[in-house]
């Protein structure tokens, strides 16, 4: 089974790649990251779960259980952005997308079980 949502995710994930290439543009959005290679870091790692989201999003059926396991990254990638941009001097925008990432997570959470007929434990554990 196809997941359009999980997989739009990705395309989400290279539009937030592609702005953090360009440190002029993401300090216009508000977005403080001092060093240029931070965003580049970060970066790269969203075009690589852009890559497994796109590709698990296609067979949920197989690749459910990584969906699952990115949600748990959504979640700590939200615990982490929020405060940042909230309390520290990361800029509104940074809260933003960890309330973003944190929708995401929840997204995946309900849509990969009611797409596979697994519950949660077999997903985490791989089981079918």
């Amino acid at each position: 089974m196809r997941s359009n949502l999980v997989i739009y995710s990705g395309y989400w994930n290279i539009g937030l790649a592609s702005t953090l290439l360009c440190p002029d543009f993401y300090h216009w959005l508000g977005l403080n990251i001092n060093q240029a290679v931070w965003g580049w870091v970060i970066s790269g790692f969203l075009l690589y779960t852009a890559a497994t989201l796109i590709i698990s999003g296609r067979d949920i059926h197989k690749y459910g259980s990584i969906i699952i396991y990115e949600a748990g990254l959504r979640f700590i990638a939200a615990a982490l952005l929020v405060p940042a941009g909230l309390f520290y001097d990361y800029g509104f925008i940074t809260a933003f997308l960890g309330f973003t990432d944190a929708v995401w997570g929840a997204v995946y959470l309900k849509t990969v079980p009611e797409g596979t007929g697994r519950s949660l434990k077999q997903l985490l554990w791989d089981q079918a």
